[in-house]
């Protein structure tokens, strides 16, 4: 899927590649901590915008695509795409409501 900074086009991952490469290069990081070289870095802006929990993140982020299965996203998204897809069941939506951080308890 292409990347779309401004979440204008409904098909394409709603944020620019860049944010993606930093998301990536963080979770190496943290991943390999305890390796020679290792470099500490701040979370990546992006998980603050998309509220997920980056201590979360970093836990599920070894068997993401597993936990989630289809989709990737806030528990209100997959609820949308479940719906798109006229579908009654999407698989995820527990992991979604574990790693995405509720914007009441912020």
């Amino acid at each position: 899927m292409p990347f779309d900074a401004t979440a204008q086009t409904p098909w394409a991952v709603p944020f620019a590649f860049e944010d993606y490469l930093e998301l990536v290069d963080w979770t190496g990081r943290a991943l390999r901590a305890d390796k020679p070289g290792y470099i500490q870095a701040q979370e990546p802006k992006i998980l603050a915008r998309l509220d997920i929990d980056g201590e979360q993140f970093i836990g599920y982020s070894e068997y993401l695509l597993k936990a989630f299965r289809t989709a990737v996203g806030a528990p209100a998204s997959l609820a949308d795409l479940c719906a798109r897809r006229q579908a009654k069941y999407l698989r995820g939506i527990q992991t979604a409501r574990t790693v995405f951080v509720a914007k009441q308890a912020a």
